[in-house]
């Protein structure tokens, strides 16, 4: 099979979003015939296995290769989306002179390797196989968790797609979204100004801010050695909890400690978590729930609460084959699993079970129901909710902690066993601060995504005006030599601003596209390219105010692109 791409990093003739494009050159009688005949056969091995739901098909049935083209465009979407990614552009166009694919990428190269699996899944499909296939969509799914954008991303780019907001990787999950001055800078879902101010969330910063503000909190020891260990918790008392100050998402974290046996094997739990030097922390075990508190530039946005990973007795299976049946349902696919994780049977499991006089062999009576672990983040396999009624008090006390913290976000986790009480009544405590604070818990409580992302970027995440000159070499050079703007960026490597050309020697046009949009002084900028240059890599961005084009620089692939695209185009 002769199969020729091309890649876009931006809008092009055949899609607004970049894409790698694929022509089908002459296939050999034999490789048409598969094709046509086996992918129906992929398709329902994808569904059955994966959950690949097809879009509805038009009145007029999609025959012969246009089927094969159909099924290639939505099936490589879904392969690259399952584990991971945001990408919505495909299709496809049997008019040409030969057939053509395109499909949206986030990394070219996995897109690539979408569809050249899907082709070769297609061509060698048999039912003897599907273990083998199983084990390269798996790798594949590795590379797309390591490069596409994780999950916290995802919240905060459906918000901004929903208002058709620019958002670009800066790498190592950094992600900007909108422009300039209207700009904002991501880790995840915390703001790079927090990641590198002066405030600090671990757990004993939280037990300072906590008394600072006058709120509720256990009482706490900090031990640096085992040799501490037990006068901390005999000063403590039973229940007790242990944790590591640093560590977050519940790693090492034991609670409802009863024993002396018990607190040897939170501490090793703990110890696991832990950097040399840094200390455990040995506190008041509080009753009650767990819940998470979300605050945005210092007002509450919501409230939820975990559970721990439990099962349900039926009377016959055991409880390592309840386990089982609860991961089925939780797959690679974080969406698809409404973001929550599989249980892992480990050691902290296994002692939980031992205390209650089970193991994963014991068959529970009809209706029992039992914890699986003594934390409930869903890191460890649990489940959350949203709570609406949340004690003004309560709300009064979290909203002094988020505002001192002076974070953009905050998650503040406070327990209790009655969240509609206060906490003098409930004698609910807080416990901890997060800067990277839960947006995967109020996911799977059933929070609306775009709703939840849009409160993080805010009202003031937009784009700023960008006008795409498109221009002859001479023209160019005569409008650069004039050029009196703010700034300017003439693909592919020149940066105009203040009146200073500076010339990178960058590897690629994108990322300096990129590091342009980041400027927090910037309010406008134009863009300046050749017709060729647009021709070969597609347009910058396809968040464009105005596009100017000079004279016989209308060419056939610009004027397609231009046609797809909601700015204004004037001509000169």
């Amino acid at each position: 099979m002769h199969l020729v791409t091309k890649t876009y990093w931006g809008p092009n003739p055949f899609s607004s979003r970049a894409c790698v494009v694929f022509r089908f050159g002459t296939l050999a009688p034999t490789e048409a015939s598969t094709l046509m005949g086996s992918h129906a056969e992929v398709s329902n091995y994808l569904s059955s296995r994966y959950g690949y739901a097809p879009p509805p098909k038009p009145q007029e049935a999609v025959t012969g290769l246009a089927a094969v083209l159909d099924f290639l465009a939505t099936a490589s979407l879904f392969i690259l989306n399952h584990a991971r990614g945001d990408l919505d552009a495909s299709g496809y166009r049997t008019a040409d002179a030969s057939p053509v694919l395109y499909v949206e990428f986030h990394d070219p190269e996995l897109t690539l390797q979408a569809v050249k699996l899907l082709l070769r899944m297609s061509l060698q499909f048999n039912a003897a196989k599907t273990a083998t296939f199983d084990a390269t969509l798996n790798r594949f799914w590795d590379q797309c968790q390591a490069k596409h954008p994780d999950f916290q991303a995802h919240t905060l780019i459906t918000a901004a797609k929903s208002r058709r907001i620019h958002f670009a990787s800066l790498g190592k999950k950094v992600w900007l979204y909108g422009m300039g001055a209207h700009s904002k800078t991501f880790f995840e879902t915390s703001t790079m100004e927090d990641r590198t101010g002066g405030s600090k969330t671990d757990k004993l910063s939280g037990k300072e801010v906590f008394r600072v503000v006058g709120a509720p909190t256990a009482p706490y020891r900090i031990v640096l050695t085992r040799s501490e260990l037990l006068g901390a918790v005999a000063e403590i008392g039973f229940p007790c909890a242990i944790k590591p100050i640093r560590a977050g998402a519940g790693r090492g974290v034991t609670a409802n400690i009863k024993s002396p046996e018990q607190v040897a094997f939170a501490y090793a739990e703990a110890a696991k978590f832990t950097k040399v030097g840094d200390g455990i922390m040995v506190e008041e075990h509080v009753p009650g729930r767990d819940y998470r508190l979300l605050f945005v530039r210092g007002e509450f946005v919501a409230c939820a609460s975990s559970v721990a990973p439990f099962v349900t007795g039926d009377g016959v299976r055991s409880i390592g084959a309840l386990v089982d049946e609860v991961n089925a349902g939780r797959t690679r696919s974080l969406s698809r699993s409404a973001y929550l994780r599989p249980i892992k049977v480990d050691d902290s499991v296994r002692e939980t079970l031992s205390v209650q006089g089970l193991g994963l062999h014991s068959v529970l009576p009809i209706g029992t129901i039992i914890s699986l672990r003594r934390n409930t983040n869903l890191g460890g396999g649990g489940t959350s909710q949203l709570f609406a009624t949340v004690h003004p008090d309560v709300l009064a006390a979290a909203q002094r902690i988020a505002r001192h913290s002076e974070l953009h976000s905050v998650g503040i986790d406070y327990i209790t066993e009655d969240i509609a009480a206060s906490p003098a009544v409930s004698c609910g405590k807080f416990t901890e601060l997060n800067k990277v604070p839960g947006v995967p818990l109020l996911l799977a409580a059933g929070f609306d995504i775009v709703k939840l992302g849009g409160r993080f970027l805010g009202e003031d995440t937009r784009n700023i005006e960008v006008t795409l000159f498109v221009l002859g070499p001479e023209q160019l050079e005569k409008f650069k030599s004039s050029y009196r703007g703010d700034c300017a960026l003439f693909l592919p490597n020149t940066v105009a601003k203040g009146g200073t050309f500076r010339r990178f020697e960058s590897s690629h046009f994108k990322p300096l596209l990129t590091m342009v949009l980041a400027y927090k002084s910037l309010d406008a900028l134009d863009i300046v390219a050749t017709p060729d240059f647009l021709d070969e890599h597609g347009f910058p961005t396809e968040h464009l105010s105005e596009v100017i084009v000079g004279a016989s620089c209308m060419t056939r692939a610009i004027a397609e692109t231009l046609a797809m695209l909601a700015c204004k185009v004037r001509h000169v």
